[in-house]
């Protein structure tokens, strides 16, 4: 039996993947466009490095087109994916031979560009980045699940392999060191505004 082209108007996530676990590349590659904005930045809160996100990212679909026959469908496939993502990036950062590479990338504090008509929303999402910045790397990816991924406490232990209460106050404690942060960027921009 010969397999039709695959074509985004005719597939939904999971025809992809069984296609994909055959070794459909045009599978694949759809499943990439789907998910690789999201791996990316949950990389990148990790790795705080464009290059090494690129590269992180790379990895992380080259280990899950690798492994597509290990997922069974327990949890979500974003899920799955994001377990790898965070555990090559977490793999990647340890690797780092100097302290001081953890500082590059810290200029460019979000992976997509700014667009100067996102307004009030656009700086709101730039405060963040710069607050999120300041976490350490794993608080930063599991803020990022939770908030902007929108993943359960219970995904986010699948994805990190910590425990449920672990993840719980690392995400307690990440709230409150970011709004110290916004609480001061927001000070320091006022005495700003009102030297001028």
């Amino acid at each position: 039996m010969q397999k039709r082209p695959i074509g985004v108007a005719h597939v939904n996530e999971t025809q992809a993947i069984a296609l994909a676990a055959t070794g459909d590349q045009a599978a694949f590659a759809w499943l990439i466009g789907q998910y690789r904005h999201m791996v990316h930045t949950a990389s990148y809160r990790i790795l705080r490095n464009q290059e090494e996100a690129e590269e992180a990212s790379q990895d992380t679909f080259v280990k899950a087109y690798q492994n597509l026959g290990s997922y069974q469908g327990g949890s979500k496939f974003s899920t799955w994916l994001f377990s790898i993502a965070y555990r090559t990036a977490i793999s990647q950062l340890r690797k780092r031979r100097t302290p001081t590479a953890a500082l590059e990338g810290l200029g460019s504090l979000e992976p997509t560009t700014h667009d100067p008509d996102t307004g009030e929303a656009g700086d709101r999402s730039a405060a963040l980045s710069k607050a999120l910045s300041q976490l350490p790397a794993e608080d930063a990816a599991i803020v990022n699940f939770f908030y902007m991924e929108e993943l359960s406490v219970e995904e986010i232990v699948t994805v990190t392999g910590l425990s449920a209460s672990n993840v719980k106050v690392k995400l307690h404690r990440s709230r409150k060191r970011l709004l110290e942060i916004l609480q001061h960027e927001l000070k320091e921009e006022a005495w700003t505004l009102i030297e001028d």
